[in-house]
């Protein structure tokens, strides 16, 4: 099975199981095809054959012996039945299983090369939401509502053919008011599809405020300001919100078409008295009267009930390979999977020229024609005001962004010319919200150079240079000692630990520029004060970025760009720019109590 950006139909997913679980399908649809001629020849035929023997015995028209054959064969077109749902019930859990091995990981492997413009995109996280929630549920309900409709599309047939055989106008008229009830079970199922796309908004909201209401990240904070009730109310209303909205339809849809099978079911008995004076005039057999009836109700049933499911769970499985077609046409990066033989640049220098850049969906520029350029080797220190634009910066440099305005030069070459792998080997960076990951120590440091082969002595160099020291001879195994709580025996490490855990990432990286995007936000000033030197002693030989609203770093750098509203409005050495008292003197000036 594999996943194309192209046009997705409903009925494709049985080309999908196909793909899947190919022997499996092949016996489902054998065994449905029986199955749906069965109640045919079990209601119609044999028990029309069973009461006629029956009555010809007891009219003296008949050996006694005669009934057992009749008997023996109803027994055994029952047992055929009845043993036949159990075998498909178990292909169908193997096809589920089968088709969630192939299917998952795909969705999964292509959430994950999505473009980074879609990860903050609240539209585009309203429909990954939703088609990943639970999409074997709905791909299983369609490979069923299918293979339902197969079976009741021979199954109606053949019960049709018998009663069109015997009572010709009887089958026109099941046909004329049972076609309106297979427009309102795909009307259903479209309806409850899109009531639930609707809901999934509330639906992610509500399972936002569960996690704070369960998870162990939260629990401090919950037990010490008690806001669990507010929390909880809260998730409520979402909850609440979501739930109504699928119900309403539901309940909707569910008394429009089981009324129409009231209606079928007023129609089968209008047949079934109908019928009483061709027997009484011995135009049809009394076998075959109760045959005729019973196959008339098991229609009625089919449709207004078994038919009716299995329409919805087409429209509904239609509805989601529109989406999956929405989701599939999303742009992706070329190259997902970072190739770690790609050698970094060998920097010269870095520049922007006239930069412009809005994020998506809004028209607000957050970067607003700056221009700046970087020497190589040397400590550059990027502040401003929260939203001033540095972090968008980061973004650009390492090629999440590409659609800006103006020009991004790297050794005088537009940034977007390079491979997105050449950038990723060029640039590291600790974020200011860093992953935690809950893995061995060493696999945790190893992530900052997956080129690397693992040496022992140097990852634990890193972790030394990273001031991990002391937290190394605490660990029970050492670098090898699995991180977090997830893992038997995991420890718990403090935040300021899996920080210095970020930062031996970066150390572990060959990459020539190296970027700090506020990554001691948390902590205190003077603490974060250390840090950065700390670092620019490490990384003498590198080219740095420091991006702050504190400033910590300022006088490491060889040149400060102070960054507002888009733009750089001055820049140069600490010295200078306290001479100029302009607008990073007055920040220097609100903060330096900080650090004394």
């Amino acid at each position: 099975m594999h996943l194309t950006n192209r046009q997705y139909r409903g009925f494709e997913v049985i080309d999908m199981a196909f793909h899947a679980a190919p022997v499996s399908m092949v016996l489902q649809i054998t065994l449905s095809v029986i199955n749906s001629l069965i109640p045919t020849i079990a209601t119609a035929l044999t028990t029309a054959y069973f009461v006629n023997t029956a009555t010809d015995i007891l009219g003296g028209n008949a050996e006694f012996a005669q009934i057992y054959s009749a008997l023996t064969l109803v027994l055994i077109v029952l047992a055929i039945y009845f043993s036949i749902e159990p075998i498909t019930k178990l292909l169908s859990l193997r096809i589920k299983l089968l088709l969630t091995g192939q299917f998952m990981p795909m969705l999964v492997e292509m959430h994950a090369s999505l473009d980074y413009k879609h990860i903050e995109d609240n539209q585009t996280q309203e429909l990954l939401s939703h088609i990943e929630r639970d999409p074997i549920t709905s791909l299983s309900k369609g490979i069923d509502g299918y293979l339902s409709l197969m079976r009741m599309v021979f199954s109606i047939a053949s019960i049709l053919t018998v009663i069109a055989v015997q009572v010709w106008w009887a089958a026109l008229v099941i046909v004329v008011f049972s076609t309106p009830m297979l427009f309102l079970a795909l009307s259903a199922g479209k309806k409850n599809y899109q009531a639930g796309r609707e809901a999934e908004r509330y639906s992610r909201r509500a399972d936002y405020f569960k996690q704070l209401l369960t998870e162990r990240d939260t629990v401090n904070e919950r037990v010490i300001y008690s806001y669990t009730n507010m929390v909880d109310h809260r998730y409520e209303q979402q909850f609440e919100t979501a739930r109504k909205l699928k119900a309403k339809v539901q309940a909707k849809m569910f008394v429009i078409s089981k009324s129409g099978s009231m209606v079928l079911a007023i129609v089968t008995l209008f047949i079934a008295l109908m019928l009483i004076n061709p027997v009484v005039t011995g135009r049809l057999t009394s076998g075959m009267f109760i045959g005729l009836v019973g196959s008339v109700f098991s229609v009625v049933t089919g449709i207004g009930w078994q038919l009716a499911d299995s329409l919805e769970n087409i429209s509904g499985v239609s509805e989601f390979m529109k989406e999956l077609t929405e989701f599939l046409s999303l742009s992706r990066t070329d190259n997902p999977e970072y190739d770690s033989c790609t050698l970094p640049l060998s920097l010269n220098s870095l520049e922007f020229r006239e930069v412009r850049f809005n994020y998506p969906n809004s028209n607000d520029y957050i970067l607003d024609g700056i221009s700046f350029r970087l020497e190589a080797g040397k400590h550059y220190s990027l502040v401003g005001a929260n939203g001033a634009g540095k972090t968008t910066i980061t973004k650009l440099l390492t090629g999440l962004y590409t659609d800006y305005d103006g020009e991004i030069l790297i050794n005088d070459r537009e940034l977007r010319q390079y491979s997105s792998d050449t950038l990723k080997a060029t640039f590291s960076v600790v974020y200011q919200d860093f992953a935690k990951y809950y893995i061995p120590l060493k696999a945790n440091i190893l992530l900052g150079d997956l080129s690397g082969t693992g040496d022992y002595r140097k990852v634990k160099n890193a972790a030394e240079k990273a001031g991990l020291a002391e937290t190394l001879s605490s660990l029970e195994n050492g670098i090898d000692t699995p991180l977090g709580r997830i893992l038997e025996a995991g420890p718990d490490i403090s935040g300021g630990e899996w920080q210095r855990v970020a930062f031996a990432r970066s150390f572990m990286s060959d990459a020539p520029v190296k970027i700090l995007d506020e990554p001691t936000a948390s902590l205190d000033p003077i603490s974060e004060s250390r840090i950065y030197s700390e670092f620019e002693i490490l990384m003498r030989d590198k080219t740095t970025i420091f991006i702050s609203h504190r400033l910590a770093s300022t006088k490491l750098a060889d040149e400060i760009l102070v960054i507002d509203e888009g733009r750089v409005i001055e820049k140069g050495t600490h010295e200078q720019l306290m001479e100029h008292r302009g607008f990073y003197h007055r920040m220097y000036e609100s903060q330096q109590g900080w650090y004394i």
